[in-house]
């Protein structure tokens, strides 16, 4: 009589025959070690290739965007160096930056400066702006006002230039137009203009007009010019522009006419 077998006990199967074969405990063990194939398909060299430079794309084009980033940062920290945080205009560093591109333009297209033009294009026009009465503003609507004041003023000389020309504040209530591709003529004419326009303004402040009165200096610059130079000769305009607009006092004035007439006495027969 055949013995019966229960095919619930691992170790009964085990111990005889499986499917009709011999059953080897050791190839089993093996087997049951051997991690799960994940597909059906074998990796070829190509293929892993293909993933590898798939894989090194990503992480350029990541690292293209990381760079870009960071480019834009550094841009907008400069910009932010560079500018006038109550007006928005440039401010000192950022005017010289660009007035010493400017001289370097003029140089490579040959155009010389104090109004004489080369072959050139380049060159143009500095004016240095002071403004009159800013401190008695200060002095007597405050400092908000004073600081409403110069954002009027700063959008109105925006107004009055052209695109392609620079407005820079250059400290305090002092301001600088450079008028690029212009002689010494028409840079002169043109800061008259913008003068004469400011003189028709005011900035309302509490129910009170405060007038935009400022002083200017011109001078032009070229090829042979240095930035230094070119600011220094108009600033001194500008303070002469602002002495001969300085109201002199009446007493003043009769005083130096009694000293001039002591020190030359008539002589009467």
């Amino acid at each position: 009589m055949s013995a019966v077998v229960n095919t619930q006990d691992p170790d009964a199967i085990s111990a005889d025959h499986h499917d009709g074969l011999p059953f080897d405990r050791g190839t089993h063990d093996r087997l049951l070690r051997m991690p799960p194939l994940r597909s059906s398909r074998i990796a070829h060299p190509v293929v892993a290739v293909t993933v590898e430079a798939a894989a090194l794309e990503r992480q350029l084009a990541e690292a293209r965007a990381t760079i870009a980033e960071q480019r834009d940062r550094i841009a907008y920290l400069e910009s932010l160096s560079m500018t006038d945080e109550l007006t928005g205009l440039l401010n000192r560093r950022g005017f010289f930056s660009h007035f010493r591109r400017e001289i370097a333009a003029a140089r490579r297209q040959g155009t010389k400066g104090n109004g004489a033009k080369g072959n050139g294009t380049g060159g143009g026009v500095l004016v240095i702006i002071d403004l009159d009465g800013f401190k008695r503003i200060n002095d007597t609507h405050g400092h908000m006002a004073g600081d409403a004041y110069l954002r009027q003023v700063a959008r109105m000389l925006v107004g009055s230039v052209r695109e392609e020309d620079v407005v820079a504040r250059l400290g305090g209530d002092e301001f600088a137009l450079l008028l690029t591709k212009t002689d010494a003529v028409c840079g002169d004419v043109r800061a008259r203009q913008i003068a004469a326009a400011a003189g028709r303004h005011c900035v309302r402040w509490n129910n009170a007009d405060l007038p935009v009165r400022f002083s200017f200096g011109v001078q032009s610059y070229g090829a042979d010019d240095r930035e230094e130079e070119v600011i220094r000769l108009a600033d001194s305009r500008m303070y002469s522009n602002k002495a001969g607009r300085r109201p002199r006092p009446a007493g003043r004035k009769a005083e130096r006419l009694s000293g001039h007439r002591a020190a030359n006495p008539r002589t009467t027969a």
